[in-house]
Formats: C-alpha cells, sequence, structure tokens
C-alpha cells in the first residue's frame, strides 16, 4: 500500500488527499479493503493520464518535425538538441506546474531547501562566492531586477531619490535593451563611455573616471552603476575590471558585469578560495554556458545588501501587491538582516503568524518557477564534465581556429589582442587570480592585404576588399554549414591608412565563428582543418584576382577589338566589352548597339558553357545601356591573359558567325521576293495555255452575271484571235505550278522538282562555309531508296541550271 501512495505521490495526483493512518496495528478492516480498490482505480487512472500525455508529446513532436522531412541535417540537429534537453533538464514542466499549484506559503517552505542547493551547485561548479541568486526569462528582466535591488541599496544609504541614476555603458551598448529600461525604470539615465573607433565594445577606465568626477558635481544626477563586459558578444573583448572596480569603491558605485567569460573560472584545473570576480554581480547567460535551451539567465550577487530596519509591523499584504506592481521585484525590505552568506542559514520571519522568506525569494516566487526548477534539476542530473563540455569544446574550436588562420598572411584576426598583450584572469579577478590567458569565445577575421603594387586611391581598394570579404563569406557559408558563420558589418573592422585619425569611417564585413552560441557540438578537428585549407585556398584566389583586376586596363589595351568597362560593385576582376570590328566605337547609334549587345549576349552564352565564371552585365544604365562580359575570380594572375585571348577568338568566331546569319537573312529574303516573283509568271502562263474558258466556273444560265455578259461581249471584239484566245490547242508540254526550295548551304533557290521526282538531294558548297580539304571532289549523298543511274541525270542538271 505505501508503494502504492509514493507511485501516485510521484504520479502528481490527488491520492494523497486519501491516505488513512493505519493506527489498528495492521488489522484488516472492510474500510481498508475499500481503500485498496480506490487505489487500483487511482492506478489505472494513472497509467491512462501517462499514455496520453505521452501520446499528446509524441503527435506534437511528430507534427514539428513533419516540416523537416527535407532538411535531414536540421531534423538531426533538432533531435540531438531535444534528447539532450531531456538528458540534463528532464521532463521540468510538470514539476513546475505541481510546484505553481501549491498555496504561497507553502511555495516560500519549499523554496528554501532547493535555492540552497542551487545556490551550494553553483559555488562550488562557478566557483564564484554569491550571496544569493536570481532567474530571469528575459535578458532585460535581469536588469531591471539587479539596478532595482542597488537602487535600494543606494537608497538606503543616501538620500537621492529626487535625481537620476547614471548608468555608465559602453558605445556600442545594446540600443533595444537600453530603451526597455528606461521605459520601465523612470529615474535613471545612461551615459556612454567613449574610446577609440576599434574598441567601442570596451570602456576606457581613464574616461570613466573622469566623467564620475564630473557627475559628482551635477545637481539633477549622480554617479550609479557601471556595467562592464566580460566576454564582449561581438568580439570577445574584457574590460579591466580590477581598475573599473577600485574606481567604483571609490564612489560607492554599483559594478555589474556581463559577458560569456563568466562561466570560465570552471574550466580551471586548480583555484583558490580567495578568488572572486571583482563586481558587486553579474548575469551569467545559461544557455551558452551549458549549450542547453530553455534555461534562464542566472545573476549572481556578490555584495552584501543591506535592509532597512523597521520597528513596525510590516504589512504582508502591501509588499506582495508592490511586488507585483513593479515587474514582480521587491522594493521593500521584509527582514531587518543582512542576507546570510551561508545557504543553511536564511533568515525567515514569522509574522502574524505568516511564514515569510527574504525578499528575493519573493521575487522568486512570483516567477515562473520552471526557471529555478530547470537549474535544479540539472545541478541533480548531471555531473559537472556533462555541465562543463560544452563550454570547454567551444573555447578549444576557438582556440584551434584561431591558430591555423595566423597561418594565413592575407587574413586579419580581429579578435587577436596581441598588440594589447595577453590578458588573463587577474585583469577580471580579485586575490590570488590565476597567470593563465583568457579563453576566446569567438574568432572574428577578414580578408584584408596591402601588398598589391600600383594601387593609388585607397577608398577603391577598401571597397573592393570588402566585396571580397562578402565573397568570402559566400562560399564558406555554403561549403561548410556545420560551422555557423556569420557575417558582420561594423567600423571595427574597417581597415585604416597609415596616419588615419578621421572619424568619418565606413562599416566594413568580417566573417564571425562563435561555437558558444550554437546548441550542437558537431564540428571536430578534422572538420577545422579542412576549413583552414580551403580558407588558404580561396584567400589564394582573392590574391590573384585582386592583381589581375589592377592590370586588367592594361592587358586590354593589347587587343584591339576588347575595351575594360569599370565596374564598382563587382568582386571579380572587372569587366570588358568585345567591339565588333566593323563598328566605331566613336560614332555610336542605334544600331551600332543593337551589334554590340548582340555579341555580347551571345559571347557570353558561348563561354558559360565551358566556364560559368563568365557573366552578362549592363543593359540598365541609362548613360550606359550597351551590355559587357563580367569576369569572375581566377586561380592565378597569368590566368588573365587566358582568358582574354579567349574571349578574343571567341569574339572573332561569334562575329563570324552572326555575319553569316546576317548574310543569310538577307538572301533568304531575296529568295522569298524572287519565288514570289516567279510562282506569279507561272500562273500567268497556266492562265495564258489553258485559256479563259476553262478557268470559268461550272455554273447555271440562271446564274450568270450580267457584267460577266459584257466583260465577255468586249473581248470577242477586240482582240484578233479570239478563238485561240478563248480555247486555246492543247500544249505539247503541260504546265504546272512548281514549289521552290531554299539551300542553306549554296544559298540559291531551287525547284522542288528534283527533290518529288528523282527523290533525292543534291548536297552543294556553301562559298562562306570553310572547306577542311580543298583537293577532294565534291561527293552527293544519296538516299536508300535512289536509284543508281540517277546520279549523272542530276550532277549533269545541276550543271546545265
Amino acid at each position: 500500500m505505501n508503494d502504492k501512495t509514493e507511485h501516485n505521490i510521484n504520479g502528481i495526483t490527488d491520492s494523497s488527499a486519501r491516505l488513512k493512518s493505519s493506527s489498528g496495528k495492521g488489522l484488516i478492516t472492510a474500510n481498508s479493503i475499500h481503500d485498496d480498490a480506490n487505489y487500483e482505480a487511482d492506478d489505472s487512472y494513472s497509467n491512462q493520464l501517462a499514455e496520453l500525455n505521452n501520446q499528446t508529446k509524441n503527435d506534437f513532436i511528430s507534427y514539428c518535425l513533419s516540416f523537416l522531412q527535407d532538411d535531414e541535417e536540421a531534423r538531426e540537429c533538432a533531435q540531438v538538441v531535444w534528447n539532450k534537453y531531456l538528458q540534463c533538464v528532464g521532463d521540468v514542466a510538470m514539476i513546475s506546474a505541481f510546484f505553481d499549484t501549491l498555496p504561497f506559503n507553502i511555495k516560500a517552505s519549499v523554496l528554501q531547501k532547493y535555492q540552497n542547493e542551487i545556490i551550494e551547485w553553483c559555488r562550488k561548479l562557478f566557483h564564484i562566492n554569491c550571496e544569493t541568486l536570481l532567474y530571469s526569462t528575459f535578458y532585460s528582466e535581469a536588469f531591471l531586477r539587479i539596478i532595482r535591488c542597488a537602487l535600494k541599496q543606494v537608497l538606503h544609504d543616501n538620500d537621492l531619490s529626487i535625481k537620476k541614476a547614471i548608468i555608465y555603458v559602453s558605445i556600442d551598448f545594446d540600443e533595444n535593451l537600453k530603451s526597455d529600461l528606461l521605459s520601465s525604470i523612470s529615474n535613471i539615465k545612461f551615459e556612454h563611455i567613449q574610446n577609440d573607433l576599434t574598441h567601442e565594445d570596451m570602456i576606457d577606465v581613464q574616461k570613466l573616471e573622469e566623467s564620475i568626477k564630473q557627475d559628482l558635481n551635477d545637481a539633477h544626477s549622480y554617479p550609479f552603476m557601471v556595467i562592464a563586459n566580460i566576454g564582449t558578444t561581438l568580439l570577445g573583448r574584457c574590460d579591466d575590471l580590477i581598475k573599473i572596480k577600485q574606481i567604483c569603491n571609490q564612489h560607492n558605485i554599483w559594478l555589474h558585469a556581463i559577458g560569456d567569460l563568466l562561466g570560465s573560472l570552471m574550466l580551471l584545473s586548480t583555484i583558490k578560495e580567495n578568488v572572486n570576480f571583482s563586481c558587486d554581480s553579474l548575469t551569467i547567460d545559461i544557455v551558452k554556458l551549458f549549450g542547453i535551451q530553455n534555461l534562464p539567465y542566472v545573476t549572481f550577487l556578490i555584495r552584501s545588501i543591506n535592509d532597512k530596519k523597521q520597528d513596525k509591523q510590516i504589512d504582508f499584504n502591501s509588499t506582495q501587491d508592490e511586488q507585483l506592481n513593479t515587474d514582480n521585484l521587491s522594493t521593500k525590505s521584509t527582514a531587518s538582516t543582512n542576507i546570510s552568506s551561508s545557504p543553511s542559514t536564511t533568515t525567515v520571519l514569522n509574522i502574524n503568524n505568516v511564514s515569510m522568506s527574504h525578499s528575493f525569494d519573493d521575487v522568486i516566487l512570483h516567477s515562473p518557477s520552471i526557471s529555478f526548477l530547470s537549474i535544479w534539476s540539472i545541478s541533480q542530473r548531471c555531473s559537472n564534465n556533462d555541465v562543463l563540455h560544452h563550454m570547454k569544446r567551444s573555447f578549444e574550436l576557438s582556440n584551434v581556429l584561431m591558430k591555423n588562420l595566423k597561418q594565413i598572411k592575407t587574413l586579419k584576426i580581429l579578435t587577436d589582442d596581441d598588440n594589447q598583450g595577453i590578458f588573463t584572469y587577474k585583469r577580471i579577478c580579485s586575490g590570488d587570480a590565476s597567470d593563465e590567458p583568457l579563453p576566446k569565445t569567438v574568432v572574428i577575421f577578414r580578408f584584408q592585404t596591402t601588398d598589391i603594387p600600383n594601387i593609388e586611391d585607397f577608398d577603391a581598394l577598401y571597397n573592393y576588399i570588402d566585396l571580397l570579404n562578402l565573397w568570402l563569406f559566400d562560399k564558406l557559408s555554403q561549403q561548410y554549414p556545420k560551422m555557423n558563420l556569420e557575417l558582420l558589418k561594423g567600423i571595427h573592422f574597417q581597415m585604416l591608412q597609415p596616419a588615419d585619425n578621421s572619424s568619418e569611417r565606413m562599416s566594413a564585413h568580417a566573417i564571425r565563428f562563435a561555437p558558444l552560441e550554437h546548441l550542437v557540438d558537431i564540428v571536430d578537428d578534422l572538420y577545422i582543418q579542412a576549413f583552414t585549407d580551403d580558407v588558404q585556398r580561396y584567400s589564394d584566389i582573392l590574391l590573384a584576382t585582386m592583381a589581375a583586376r589592377v592590370r586588367l586596363p592594361s592587358s586590354v589595351a593589347n587587343y584591339e577589338n576588347i575595351v575594360s568597362i569599370s565596374v564598382p560593385n563587382w568582386a571579380g576582376i572587372g569587366a570588358i566589352r568585345y567591339i565588333p570590328s566593323h563598328i566605331d566605337i566613336q560614332e555610336q547609334s542605334e544600331l551600332s548597339t543593337y551589334d554590340i549587345n548582340t555579341i555580347q549576349a551571345e559571347l557570353a552564352r558561348k563561354l558559360q558553357v565551358n566556364d560559368s565564371a563568365f557573366s552578362l552585365g549592363g543593359g540598365t544604365n541609362e548613360h550606359d545601356s550597351m551590355f559587357y562580359l563580367r569576369l569572375g575570380m581566377i586561380r592565378k594572375c597569368d590566368d588573365l591573359d587566358v582568358l582574354l585571348q579567349k574571349i578574343a577568338d571567341s569574339g572573332k568566331e561569334t562575329e563570324t558567325s552572326l555575319k553569316y546569319v546576317e548574310d543569310m537573312a538577307e538572301k533568304i529574303k531575296m529568295g522569298i521576293e524572287k519565288v514570289q516573283k516567279d510562282l506569279k509568271n507561272e500562273n500567268q502562263q497556266i492562265l495564258a495555255q489553258e485559256g479563259l474558258l476553262r478557268q470559268l466556273p461550272v455554273i447555271s444560265s440562271k446564274e450568270i452575271n450580267i457584267k460577266l455578259i459584257d466583260m465577255l461581249i468586249y473581248v470577242l471584239l477586240t482582240q484578233l484571235d479570239i478563238i485561240s484566245w478563248w480555247s486555246p490547242p492543247p500544249a505539247t508540254t503541260s504546265l504546272t505550278t512548281k514549289g521552290r526550295s531554299f539551300d542553306l548551304n549554296s544559298g540559291c533557290v531551287e525547284s522542288t522538282e528534283d527533290t518529288y521526282v528523282y527523290r533525292m538531294q543534291i548536297k552543294k558548297q556553301s562559298p562562306h562555309a570553310l572547306t577542311h580539304n580543298d583537293d577532294e571532289e565534291a561527293t552527293s549523298v544519296t538516299n536508300t531508296d535512289t536509284t543508281t543511274n540517277s546520279t549523272d541525270n542530276i550532277s549533269e542538271k545541276n550543271h546545265n541550271q
């Protein structure tokens, strides 16, 4: 019976209401038999619910995966991510739903145990000595909570409620996040700390100190908080947390840290107990670090929080209402003591017989319980090695790729801080921090070189190199989809001229590899090596193409029928236009434009058969409506001369072919006119030979037209040989209408009599076709049904014609 009861409780049923205390020392009564029957019914009902839940879940997953039938790789990735979530987190939604059904005071009592377990687990895992933890579903929610917490602390120590609190951030702080925070909290404002253009994601410590000293004398605002980056999202850089913390301590300013490197302490083999992040609080994106979806943002409070002392009785209901009205955040203290640094000594007050926890626990209780229960479930189900595998593997891939890409001279590694020295954990941690270098979270690179000679226009070179990086990204992302490459655009990546201090800078493109942000670890070292080899190969192609683009105008000058066309937004060698020999480019007309466009289109079609790098462009510019031929990439610089010679030869052939077609079209037109004239003459001869009488239709006498009679009388009176005209004698040879045919080879119009009488055709030599063997005599091609004696007659007849 006890086993059955435990099964029902784990199955989230209401059978606990039917539990009976057995004080009769095991005596079997009628009631116990009745209870057993109820338990068996409950078991059956629970099994039905479990089966229904599984069926509903499987149907939903199957329907979602049906949309990925054509994409096997995406389907596999979705399965891997889902299985990893089930393995590490489990079906925590059911536990969360059950927890949310409990009364508030019961949830407050239950939370203490699991919150303490999570804090202890995070301390051991992250090596972060924190006071408490907060869980947030959204990124902006995490900032709202820590800002309100810090505001309460500052207002507790100072009377600054009438002033606005200044939050110092870097220049590239998320604008959308800033707008959300300003719309939610009215008494704050943001101030960006200026830095040089290449380090806008970092805070300049000297300028920060100057801004703080200046704002101390402001009558309407006061320095409140600094948000520093420990592994920026874009470039993975780190602010000097130690120096910033020293400045914040001098002026009682809250220091909050964010970034992808906040969990990297977990990877250190040894770490001393006095080591901790040099900040007051920090927020970690657990999804990135663990590689598990649907996990909350976790905020660690390192700084001790002082609550207001209250001698009066606390109204618990008003505290709850205030929490609900401020985005589930408590702004009034419910205890008169500090948060204990020991997880086993969390303060719980009993006021008016109501059990209350610390205000931070109230914040958690008014939030979706699945947030903290997901973290607790991971702490119970996974070992540290399982949790750290994704982060460790991501850092290893970044280091391997960066090491390989450094061997390619034409690549610029934008995440390489060799010019600033190697950053270690002493930059971000207090105490006896390790001297090990900070890992790289991302790798950002771009193709960049200035070794090409004879380039005077730097702006043109810069724009062209940016086009080459777009081409490189397209090739790599198509060939290596598992790398999940991203194309970034920002002023951080612009190539600088020597002594360039101008603030007018344009954005440039770069390629980003961030394995930490992707949940599927499917990239191995062999994949990275193959990727590096192709990057080297593509870089050689880009270098050869750049050199060929520089010398394209001078090379084109050696060909009389080819001219170079400037195409600024084309990443290939450039563009050329083939000019036919009979056209003077200086005297342009509609007819010459038509001829040029025709030969460009035909030339592009012919060259694309064996080389898809050729393409047709132009025709859309109102100032230049003529087409041109675009040249793509080349592997070697010497290939330019081969391409131009190939274009020149193909252009000559195409020009000859088009000229032949034009001549043939003219001959066909003349032949049609001649045939029409011949057929008209033949019809007149037939009419004259057969006489008018044979051409009249047979009709009755009543239907004879009066006009026709008048015409016949007139003819009889005016003609001399009336009888011969009316009904001439039969001719010795019969005349019939004969068809005409046009021979494309000879260009002659001929009668079809030979074809239908002798059932054969004679193949003649065209005067425009090239003769391969002039000494050989022309032979006639006969049909299989042709008689052998008809050949001489046809040859003689052709000779006479």
